[in-house]
């Protein structure tokens, strides 16, 4: 009898030492399936659909007519063109609408220039398009060190290092396709978590790949990660290292621009969290965002037929309260 005694008394103390199993489900509360009782975020959250006009801030000046890609760090908001431009950093003063700096990469193309990326050291400036016929075997990114800019102010050229990269699931011989039909090109980068994330703009999948990148120059090879139904194709990409909260813009075959607003993962699961689609109302080409901080961005719009580039505002206080 007191061996049964002490055998209940022991599985009740293992059981005391067993965590609650902790249920998964949508712990977003602005979805339309919020689970109260959810603890952990499976990624499972449905959102109504809403849409918002950004705020137009100001037209580019014209050297900028094709933006593509923007970070805004050190109080302004640098800036790239995409193909064919000047292989050229622009820093904006946001206050006066004015460009303050143009810094020339040394050494550098700009065959086709999509994003920009930062960490705490250095930039990093993607030249990764590849629509015009899919065949690019490899792919350049600048990484620029945040001290030469900083120290070279009066002379206004840096020199870069190279990462070359590759996609490990793309043919090592690709082929020629017509314009705007590959599904390795590229126009979003971010920095996270010590590594380079792509979000490439799938022409035929009409999905987003991850791919995942050393920062290490050299070549290197990206690795696929994950992937993402977007119903068109993702132009842009910043994230917020406070919130750990990532920005997506892009559009569809139609030209209805959208963003999302991918939250709320775990590690490096960047697909595997919360993903809020937006509608960004108004005929733009929307290319490129960039957190101004964590409640605010700036989304720019390159110029198209008789579209202006554009510079818009927008907060997310309202998606996050």
């Amino acid at each position: 009898m007191a061996y049964r005694f002490y055998s209940i008394i022991t599985f009740l103390l293992l059981a005391s030492l067993v965590p609650h199993a902790q249920v998964e489900g949508c712990t977003d509360k602005a979805a339309i399936n919020y689970d109260a009782k959810a603890i952990v975020s499976n990624g499972s959250c449905r959102y109504a659909p809403i849409s918002i006009m950004p705020i137009l801030k100001c037209i580019q000046p014209t050297s900028l007519a094709e933006n593509s890609g923007m970070i805004f760090w050190d109080n302004l908001l640098w800036q790239i063109n995409d193909s064919g431009g000047l292989p050229v950093l622009y820093a904006m003063d946001t206050l006066t609408n004015s460009i303050v700096r143009s810094v020339k990469i040394q050494d550098a193309y700009n065959l086709d220039w999509e994003d920009i990326a930062q960490d705490e050291s250095y930039l990093y400036v993607g030249d990764f398009g590849n629509n015009f016929n899919g065949a690019r075997p490899k792919f350049i990114i600048y990484k620029i060190s945040k001290s030469d800019l900083l120290n070279k102010i009066d002379n206004n050229v840096v020199k870069p290092t190279i990462i070359q990269f590759t996609y490990e699931d793309q043919p090592i011989s690709p082929v020629v396709l017509p314009a705007n039909s590959t599904d390795w090109d590229c126009e979003a980068m971010i920095s996270y978590n010590e590594k380079l994330y792509l979000f490439t703009k799938q022409w035929k999948g009409n999905k987003t790949v991850l791919y995942e990148l050393s920062k290490e120059e050299g070549t290197q090879v990206a690795f696929r990660r994950d992937s993402m139904d977007v119903g068109g194709l993702i132009t842009g990409a910043d994230v917020d290292l406070v919130t750990q909260r990532i920005v997506l813009t892009g559009y569809s075959f139609l030209g209805e621009r959208f963003m999302y607003l991918l939250y709320d993962f775990k590690g490096n699961n960047i697909l595997r969290g919360n993903k809020r689609k937006i509608s960004l109302l108004g005929p733009q080409q929307t290319e490129s965002v960039a957190f101004v901080n964590s409640n605010y961005i700036f989304i720019g719009s390159e110029s198209f037929s008789i579209l202006k580039q554009r510079l818009e505002a927008l907060s997310l206080i309202d998606f996050f309260k």
